[in-house]
């Protein structure tokens, strides 16, 4: 069995066991949805679930697919991240490794980090009577696109002076 077939099934299993605590209806719906989203990397919306439903031939109503993922969201299984007001985008939880991401204030646009430095330093801190379940970093700025434009744009405005 590989690595990420036996992953899964720990996934699975502690849905299954969140559905029970929880008195929930265990539903193929549901765990096509649970499978899908630990096929697909990184972060994903609604639309894009739905999407990769339909290819896998198995249609889903928008509001299963909704419910369902606010299902895995409190069983710890998937993170909602606060990345846009009008676009809920998740992202699956595999372990406690630090995920850090920055955003530009300006197009939006969401760059993952990938140094070690910020990782490490999220990873070390561990909170006194606190369960650490997922680790997330979010750094708001600018990103060089935006700071270019911004910086021409101001450039223009002291030239027509």
């Amino acid at each position: 069995m590989s690595e990420k077939s036996t992953k899964y099934l720990e996934v699975e299993t502690r849905f299954r066991k969140y559905l029970l605590a929880n008195d929930l209806r265990q539903t193929r719906e549901r765990y096509a949805i649970l499978k899908t989203i630990y096929n697909m990397e990184g972060t994903f919306t609604v639309d894009d679930l739905q999407t990769m439903m339909e290819v896998q031939r198995f249609p889903i109503s928008r509001s299963a697919i909704y419910a369902t993922t606010q299902l895995l969201v409190q069983a710890n299984l998937i993170i909602r991240h606060p990345f846009s007001s009008s676009t809920a985008v998740f992202e699956r939880i595999e372990d406690d490794t630090p995920r850090s991401y920055q955003i530009c204030a300006h197009c939006h646009r969401i760059t993952r980090i990938k140094g070690r430095d910020l990782a490490e330093a999220v990873g070390v801190y561990h909170p006194r009577r606190f369960s650490v379940s997922h680790r997330v970093v979010y750094i708001y700025g600018t990103c060089p696109k935006c700071d270019q434009a911004m910086r021409k744009r101001l450039k223009q405005l002291a030239t027509t002076e």
